[in-house]
């Protein structure tokens, strides 16, 4: 009693007012380091679970803190420990703080298991290696005095194993904040998480605009065509009296696909055969048959270009403010759409092809960048071909856009096309090349067109390879790329215009 007065700085009669025994005395005190220990970590670690890297960052700092993991306040607590098994009160707040801990790292470890989208792992056997790491750092501060704890190196080592298992997850000790102008890449794990993939559909796709065709492609009565946009199977139709309709190409019935070619046309108008359903070409039912018309989509012509969009989702801006300079008229298709699937998430493939210029960016309010490649350079043999096929003299830049969120538009000489990267599942997608030409065949505009798909490799094997490595490096092999670190402005605008309209993508 006279040491605990004499530390305590007051007179035996008091201790002795509030604790009728010295047993009383030590249970109190041990109730004073376990609520002392879930207020000061417990608490504050359980409001972060929503971000599990934080909240174990968090947990590993307050754990080793001085004031919780003081070398007297660690060898109390095994004190208290070693009496448990013959006092029922140490064993069960010492077990029921225990018992709290585990199961808040737990349950941190199975959210961050879900994020990183590695299902192989086990939470138990994580979480435990986890906290066996820090009660080893306990062990060891309760041998040494303060001045010779290093708590930079236990945290150090504490992270590495959490490193070791999430790689890429953690940001290494010492790396310092990153500046706004210099966003980091995309967290690894949004490259190919089912919930970003639906998010990214419902925030992003369902409300853009996206081009299907061109009005070439269906230039008379009952002419169709279709185009799945990741979102939508869209059936574009020109009726007879020439206008165009944009439609749903799904059943009423069941959401089978109502037509599964390209490109054809419609005789006695739109049909059902599975379920003998009939609709005019403007997709009304035919009167008295009682059943739904087809759902209509929003459709917006441009200089002969046929965009469309769902008609429930707003927002996106008109197709006609895509440009600054109208596309050429006259232009008409080259065969159909060239497809590649990609085992990569839709948002690498779009960083690959922001990765060179353009060096300005629009205001952050803008969704498109627009560049302007260097005329081409005649010493090549690829180039020298396309500017003689195209009478290019002198030569002429290329302008090209990017139209968020996954639209890359080129206009040349030649015509014009547009390349898509098209969300097909989580961490994969499909590219698609749509190619017109103001050239008539019989000027070699097959021959043009191979020549600038080798002078703009934006949807070449070896390109999408690149991006899905990238992909793969960052998700199974949780490797890290610096922030800001070789990517250019535009990939930078890239990634905060994905965060500020998805804010998980940023987490």
């Amino acid at each position: 009693m006279e040491k605990v007065v004499a530390i305590a700085k007051m007179s035996p009669g008091i201790v002795r007012f509030y604790f009728d025994s010295k047993a009383a005395m030590l249970v109190a005190s041990l109730q004073f380091l376990a609520a002392e220990f879930e207020e000061r970590l417990l608490i504050p670690v359980a409001e972060l679970k929503t971000t599990p890297v934080a909240a174990l960052e968090l947990m590993v700092d307050l754990y080793l803190d001085p004031d919780i993991a003081s070398p007297r306040k660690v060898s109390v607590w095994y004190a208290f420990w070693g009496e448990a098994s013959s006092r029922q009160e140490y064993y069960d707040i010492c077990g029921q703080k225990d018992e709290s801990f585990a199961a808040l790292v737990r349950e941190l470890i199975e959210r961050l298991i879900v994020d990183a989208s590695r299902p192989h792992l086990d939470p138990d056997g994580i979480a435990l290696g986890l906290i066996g790491a820090l009660e080893i750092m306990w062990q060891d501060f309760a041998f040494r005095t303060e001045h010779e704890i290093d708590r930079t190196a236990a945290k150090r080592r504490c992270m590495a194993y959490l490193r070791s298992v999430f790689p890429g997850q953690f940001r290494l000790a010492g790396d310092r904040a990153v500046p706004a102008a210099h966003p980091p890449r995309l967290p690894g794990w949004t490259y190919a998480d089912a919930r970003i993939h639906v998010a990214e559909r419902d925030t992003l796709f369902e409300p853009a605009w996206t081009l299907v065709g061109h009005e070439s492609d269906i230039p008379r009565g009952g002419d169709y065509l279709t185009l799945d946009t990741g979102v939508e199977r869209v059936l574009v139709v020109r009726g007879s009296s020439g206008a165009v309709h944009a439609l749903r190409n799904s059943c009423p019935e069941s959401p089978h696909a109502l037509v599964a070619s390209r490109r054809g046309r419609f005789d006695a108008g739109i049909e059902c055969k599975l379920h003998g359903l009939q609709f005019s070409l403007d997709g009304r039912a035919r009167p008295g048959t009682g059943h739904a018309d087809l759902t209509a989509l929003d459709v917006s012509p441009l200089s002969g270009l046929i965009c469309a969009k769902s008609r429930s989702a707003g927002g996106a801006p008109n197709p006609r403010l895509w440009f600054d300079t109208q596309p050429p008229l006259g232009l008409t298709g080259l065969g159909p759409p060239v497809e590649i699937p990609v085992a990569a998430d839709w948002k690498a493939v779009v960083e690959q092809w922001l990765e060179p210029p353009p060096h300005l960016l629009p205001s952050p309010a803008e969704d498109c960048i627009v560049w302007h490649a260097p005329p081409l350079n005649d010493s090549a043999w690829s180039a020298r071909l396309y500017l003689r096929l195209t009478g290019c003299i002198p030569p002429v830049a290329w302008r090209r856009q990017f139209t968020a969120p996954n639209q890359l538009i080129e206009l040349r000489p030649d015509g014009l096309s547009v390349i898509q990267a098209v969300p097909a599942a989580p961490g994969r997608c499909l590219v698609r090349r749509l190619d017109y030409t103001v050239l008539p065949p019989e000027d070699g505009a097959r021959a043009v067109l191979y020549l600038v798909r080798r002078l703009a490799p934006y949807a070449r094997r070896t390109m999408l390879e690149v991006a899905e490595s990238v992909q793969r490096g960052m998700i199974d092999f949780g490797y890290e790329i610096a922030a800001g670190g070789g990517s250019s402005p535009a990939v930078d605008w890239f990634r905060r215009l994905l965060a500020a309209r998805i804010p998980a993508l940023a987490r």
